[in-house]
């Protein structure tokens, strides 16, 4: 006689069937969900069944980044050894695709020898820099196309790469932050990855002459320390970012099939004798979980350039070709105060931009006869669409007079003006425009709090 199946008996049948649905998915897209989650996690999966007793050991994606603990469960006790264990115990035949880490927080090798054997170390990461590049040697040799080196928030100086090589042909997208680049790793990023297409640079410390790559497509480089004369010559880069450098600007040749530039350049820390300051870092901003960028030409994001105090007044360093090398763009972001040097010595020779569609110009195309906006201008005869990116207060030395400059851009579509909201200059802007044919229907305002407003409400 058969027993009656109770309500528990249902319940547990469709759980059963949910857990075999689960595993009955394919390999590659239960490693698409390890992805998402730091390598002691992705150990951990291997109790939840029999199908998955294995599968962390194929898994593509290695992501050993330490911080946003409490996002990503506790750490193992004894980190490096996890980690050394995790490389080596993985499946030799499974191609590691992308590793992810953060330098090491501390300088030295900590001794735990003394510590009981229950001891957990849920608020201490025991690895060292010497880890790190074993690490990274692993990836590399073992054919991984993206590796992401961030620095620990606690780690005051630079990861030197110096006695890490980094020759693959299977390498496509480097991001490093935090990192000191010699003239030996730059040479082997330029010459010893041939599938190098993506190389991201953030607050790296840079001495070498050149980057020259025939594979580049991307190159970011955000407040890196550039400590001598560097030229890029990039024949096939796509995407160029440079943001506030300090020291020297990178000089630039060689870039024909550039289509999408950013450049954002501040004087005051481009001199030799520049001295940079480390800010203290927010312990719960960190970059370790944040993979996006916003290459957007109109992008709302705050592209204040912060003012250095102690700028000497000599000679600014680097920039040459930086306006002629973006002459074959669609889409270009030139953001810096007024009076800016480099912009304005390298416009002298400003080429005819044919296939530029958006433009976005900060503060130092404000002077006093708007020359740098209205050369522009009769150098972008297909221009569609022009972003005014304006944040220095209006005072009476600001007053312009732009009488007799005119341009023709027969395609521009709209004028987007972004400025404080006491803002005079934007009425002789309008007149401006509209004397030179633009329908006052395709300007428009965007009104923004005045620095002494915002510290009001501070």
């Amino acid at each position: 006689m058969s027993r009656k199946k109770t309500k528990v008996d249902v319940v547990e049948g469709a759980a059963a069937a949910d857990d075999d649905r689960l595993s009955a998915l394919p390999d590659d897209l239960l490693h698409k969900v390890m992805s998402s989650l730091r390598a002691w996690e992705v150990a951990r999966t291997c109790v939840l069944s029999r199908r998955w007793r294995t599968l962390w050991a194929s898994a593509p994606c290695i992501d050993l980044r330490v911080w946003c603990k409490a996002r990503h469960g506790r750490l193992p006790r004894q980190l490096a050894r996890f980690a050394n264990h995790f490389l080596l115990l993985r499946d030799v035949s499974a191609p590691l695709d992308t590793l992810r880490l953060l330098s090491s927080p501390t300088r030295y090798v900590p001794d735990y020898s003394y510590r009981p054997k229950d001891y957990y170390y849920d608020n201490e990461e025991d690895y060292s820099s010497a880890d790190v590049e074993m690490w990274i040697r692993v990836a590399v040799n073992t054919g991984a196309r993206f590796i992401h080196l961030a620095q620990h928030p606690r780690d005051k100086a630079f990861s030197d790469l110096d006695s890490v090589p980094i020759i693959s042909c299977h390498l496509k997208h480097l991001h490093l932050s935090g990192a000191t680049l010699h003239d030996k790793t730059l040479r082997q990023l330029s010459s010893q990855c041939p599938s190098l297409q993506v190389l991201e640079l953030s607050k790296c410390c840079m001495d070498g002459p050149q980057i020259s790559s025939a594979s580049l497509l991307s190159l970011t480089m955000v407040e890196c320390r550039i400590m001598a004369d560097l030229s890029v010559a990039t024949p096939n880069l796509v995407s160029l970012r440079c943001v506030s450098p300090y020291h020297r600007a990178p000089s630039f040749e060689n870039m024909g099939s550039l289509a999408r530039g950013t450049i954002m350049l501040n004087d005051s820390f481009l001199h030799d004798k520049f001295e940079y300051k480390c800010k203290d870092i927010n312990p719960d901003v960190s970059e370790c979980d944040s993979d996006s960028n916003d290459d957007n030409c109109d992008s709302d994001a705050d592209n204040d350039l912060t003012t250095s105090e102690g700028f000497y007044g000599a000679n600014v360093l680097g920039g040459q070709n930086v306006i002629c090398s973006l002459s074959n763009a669609t889409s270009l972001e030139l953001i810096a105060d007024a009076g800016e040097v480099i912009l304005n010595r390298e416009l002298e020779m400003c080429p005819i931009f044919s296939n530029l569609k958006a433009l976005s110009l900060g503060e130092w195309c404000m002077a006093a006869d708007l020359h740098p906006l209205v050369l522009f201008l009769q150098h972008a005869p297909n221009l569609e669409r022009l972003f005014l990116k304006l944040k220095m207060d209006h005072t009476e030395e600001d007053n312009i007079s732009p009488e007799g400059s005119l341009f023709a851009c027969k395609k521009l579509a709209m004028v987007k003006i972004k400025c404080p909201k006491e803002d005079e200059r934007v009425h002789v802007l309008a007149q401006f425009f509209v004397a030179n044919g633009i329908a006052m229907e395709k300007i428009s305002f965007d009104h923004r709090p005045t620095r002494q407003t915002r510290k009001s409400l501070a």
